[in-house]
């Protein structure tokens, strides 16, 4: 069962660029049509934007959907809220997409369109299906089916089979999956549609395969094969390649036909750069050659599944999945050394697969408080263009007061000068309450920057630090005895600086929340730069010898400057810091200074990685991903430059950088000079 996680993959988009250009060219004649046709343009542009834009998908729809009341349209009112319930439904937001697709049915329910109420029926479905209420699902599908029967929409007809398939699949059902997939297939058959037949194919020998009816399942995975291989569905080739090994290895008897579709799906994969999947591809083919007794050749595939998944998002599921295999091959082997190091890899990762749980859960509730801060925002973009409408109505009937006013011209101009007057002051408060929007709409990109880099520093960089401390701590507890002089002094040196890397990060964070919260004082006095510059070099000098770094000064003795001494020693510390943590062993730091007659410039030099290109204009950046490990995989949060850039502009200075990728880096920061 564990590969079966391979049969869920996304669905190909298909005619996207398409879509966007009818998007974009109805966006321009949009101003030009007449009433009805406009409303109709504006459900099209809701429909193309559900998938890309939820913003503007409901900004459409909600002007769709107040034209076609204007209008008194049902038909058109009831598909602008479907497709309003369409956008939240891609964006996961359940609860106020049932309500929009239970608004659209009474409207179509009243119109007697039954191609409509089955579209709605089934969108309905896949919200329960979603939602895991198979049972709510179910009795939708079947609903919409009804529909659907009493039409030509074939089509139709096939997605509903197809959907009623899934929901038997995930009740157990899978009987009457397979009659579902069948009559889906059938019918996609009938209409010439391969693509939709060879998922339904490959649903049945998902089915069977679950009913371990092995050769029937194989029979329908070599059909789906074939056709994907039709149509150039590499992804789906490698998939159904990779179904098929499965059954070799459950059946045991054809161990190396599974090891040849496991290749072959492999060099799949490769072609399609997909490594993700090439990664589980490869842990079928590890296990397979631990079955044929293998274990060297075992040991090396899994370790490659292991190496694909270095730089990806983590998979926690495949990456202890690899490592409970590992374990296995290694007792097998006799060593129960790895072996036993294998499985507590295997136990860290499951744990983090659960920690992973929590944090999509946390995900989940921010992605839900960005929809009610998204829907807030389209509120008040709603409520200015109804003062926009009600103004152009106000002035319509004003020019139309003109005209019956001629005779009594007294009062006519006495009306219309009030009239300006008003749309005057209008206007005036309209640009000052607009001002005040855009005001707040920066704040909160800030402070959401802000909340999202400090989430991140929780959440990682001072939780791993604190896995090394409590791990080793917990062995030098448990079994101390166990372990040699050398191992124990290894461990120790870990936990320092664990425990070194947790204080820095620490401080800086403290440094961090005091500028941000207006608690830190800038108290500026007449300071020697080589003084601060020496007590830095002191204090950094031990993680520079670890790597056998050379720290070099260009630093004249009677420097002086004016500055907070507190500012100064941050921002240098952490500067030099950087430069040690990206300079690979024996290399070197240089920090030299430049006076003029009113400020001095500091440099900051290393040997080491360098910065691309790309990456400089974002490093003083708070919403900036700029984030890497150093040469020794160093932690690092991001959050020390954003620091120096603060504490510089709050000391009347300006700092920068410059580098090339490989070919180490200069941080420059300049201060005023003393009187």
């Amino acid at each position: 069962m564990k590969y079966l996680l391979l049969n869920i993959t996304c669905l190909l988009i298909y005619f996207f660029a398409l879509g966007q250009s009818s998007a974009d060219s109805l966006l321009v004649e949009l101003p030009h049509l007449e009433e009805t046709e406009k409303a109709k343009a504006l459900v099209q542009l809701a429909h193309s934007y559900a998938q890309q834009d939820s913003s503007r998908s409901i900004q459409f729809a909600d002007e769709a959907i107040s034209l076609s009341k204007s209008l008194e349209d049902s038909l058109l009112l009831g598909l602008a809220l479907f497709n309003k319930a369409e956008c939240y439904y891609y964006f996961d937001v359940y609860e106020p997409a049932l309500n929009l697709y239970g608004e659209a049915q009474s409207i179509f329910m009243a119109l007697n369109d039954s191609v409509n109420l089955g579209e709605t029926l089934n969108s309905i479905g896949l919200v329960h299906y979603f939602r895991g209420e198979y049972n709510l699902a179910g009795e939708r599908f079947y609903r919409a089916l009804s529909f659907f029967k009493g039409t030509d929409n074939i089509e139709g007809v096939a997605h509903v089979n197809s959907n009623l398939a899934m929901v038997f699949s995930r009740l157990g059902e899978y009987e009457k999956a397979i009659r579902n997939y069948q009559e889906a297939a059938n019918l996609n058959s009938s209409i010439h549609d391969r693509s939709s037949l060879a998922v339904n194919l490959n649903g049945v020998g998902v089915a069977y395969y679950n009913l371990e009816e092995y050769d029937s399942s194989k029979v329908y995975y070599n059909k789906a094969l074939l056709l994907f291989r039709a149509l150039e569905n590499h992804q789906r080739e490698a998939i159904a390649l990779n179904n098929i090994a499965n059954i070799y290895v459950n059946t045991g008897d054809s161990l190396e036909l599974a090891l040849g579709y496991y290749r072959d799906a492999i060099g799949v994969f490769d072609e399609l750069h997909d490594r993700r999947s090439k990664a589980y591809a490869l842990e079928g083919l590890a296990s397979v050659e631990r079955e044929l007794g293998n274990y060297n050749r075992a040991i090396e595939t899994f370790q490659s599944s292991l190496n694909l998944l270095e730089g990806e998002e983590k998979d926690f599921y495949l990456m202890q999945l690899n490592y409970m295999d590992m374990a296995l091959t290694y007792e097998r082997m006799g060593d129960v050394r790895k072996a036993y190091n294998a499985f507590k890899q295997h136990s860290f990762f499951k744990d983090s697969l659960l920690q992973q749980e929590q944090l999509q859960q946390i995900a989940e509730l921010e992605k839900k408080y960005e929809t009610q801060q998204k829907e807030a925002e389209i509120e008040q973009l709603n409520a200015s263009r109804e003062m926009d409408r009600l103004q152009m109505k106000r002035d319509k009937e004003l020019r139309a007061f003109g005209i019956i006013a001629i005779l009594l011209l007294v009062v006519a101009i006495f009306l219309v000068s009030l009239a300006y007057f008003n749309k005057r002051r209008t206007n005036a408060l309209l640009s000052f309450k607009n001002g005040k929007i855009e005001e707040q709409r920066k704040e909160l990109v800030r402070l959401n920057a802000s909340k999202n880099k400090f989430f991140s520093i929780i959440a990682h960089d001072l939780k791993n630090p604190f896995h090394t401390v409590m791990g080793y701590s917990y062995l030098l507890t448990k079994e101390y005895d166990r372990f040699s002089d050398d191992e124990k002094q290894k461990y120790a040196t870990d936990i320092y600086r664990s425990a070194n890397s947790i204080f820095r990060l620490l401080q800086n964070l403290l440094d961090w929340s005091r500028s941000q919260t207006g608690r830190l004082t800038y108290t500026p006095q007449e300071l020697n730069f080589h003084s601060i510059y020496k007590s830095i070099e002191n204090l950094l000098k031990p993680s520079a010898d670890q790597k056998q770094i050379q720290l070099i000064a260009e630093v004249p003795d009677e420097v002086g400057v004016f500055a907070d001494p507190m500012m100064l020693e941050t921002i240098l510390r952490n500067l030099m810091h950087n430069a040690i943590k990206f300079t690979d062993e024996a290399g070197w730091v240089k920090t030299t200074v430049d006076t003029t007659q009113d400020k001095i410039t500091v440099c900051v030099q290393d040997s080491g990685v360098g910065i691309p290109a790309e990456e400089l204009n974002n490093l003083f950046r708070i919403d900036s991903k700029v984030r890497k490990p150093g040469t020794k995989k160093e932690d690092g949060s991001g959050l020390g430059l954003i620091i120096c850039h603060e504490f510089v502009t709050k000391n009347g200075g300006s700092i920068w950088a410059d580098s090339q990728n490989g070919q180490g880096s200069r941080f420059y920061f300049s201060i005023p000079r003393s009187s």
